[in-house]
């Protein structure tokens, strides 16, 4: 698979730090970009819609209406795969993360961003980016299922990871190289368990009778 190549390939220039003048340039010309408050929470709130939190709702929505159960499901797996999985890549690429930001704004007290890594572990890495893999992959699984019965407006959702992924570097949270990798990342599991899963194929559940002899 040519993603899957790319992705290795971009983890190992990562890895031996080829990537890193390219992410402390963009970095800093973005530490300097100051959009002001309205536009800092808005950036929060659209960086918390690749939540792992928000997306497994979504999940479970999708899994209680019959229509949607079976994307639903296939998503709840991508989800779950996508966290698991940068949990313990993170510590082995140990991109560290960016320095603490400054920009976010002060929250409504019980709102926080999530963590990006389930793991305390690797919680000092930012290589993949866990919320953009997981909002590319929702896009995919979402987006497919819609295509398959309109083509008309399915492609807005592919809107969403490049809007979180600006949003986190705006704000400071990720290097460009880990939103990358996560979009990368992202896709490979979305293909992958799409496919394993057969998400085109509708979702059919037997139903019990009770036959009169």
């Amino acid at each position: 698979m040519v993603i899957l190549s790319l992705f290795i390939i971009f983890t190992i220039f990562v890895h031996l730090r080829l990537f890193f003048p390219i992410d402390s340039f963009i970095f800093d010309n973005f530490s300097y970009y100051n959009p002001g408050q309205f536009l800092l929470y808005s950036f929060v709130i659209i960086s918390s819609f690749g939540e792992v939190v928000n997306l497994i709702f979504v999940a479970i929505l999708f899994t209680i209406i019959r229509r949607t159960r079976k994307m639903g499901m296939i998503l709840m797996i991508a989800i779950m795969t996508i966290a698991i999985s940068i949990s313990y890549l993170k510590p082995i690429v140990a991109q560290p993360k960016p320095p603490e930001s400054q920009k976010i704004p002060v929250l409504p007290k019980g709102f926080q961003l999530e963590s990006d890594s389930l793991l305390t572990e690797a919680r000092n890495f930012s290589y993949p980016s866990n919320h953009t893999a997981i909002i590319t992959a929702f896009a995919y699984i979402v987006e497919t299922v819609i295509r398959l019965k309109t083509k008309k407006y399915s492609f807005l959702l592919w809107i969403l990871p490049p809007m979180i992924m600006f949003s986190n570097l705006a704000l400071g949270l990720n290097y460009l190289s880990d939103l990358i990798g996560g979009f990368l990342l992202g896709l490979i599991i979305a293909i992958t368990l799409s496919r394993i899963l057969k998400l085109e194929v509708p979702f059919l559940m037997n139903r019990f009778k009770g036959v009169s002899k």
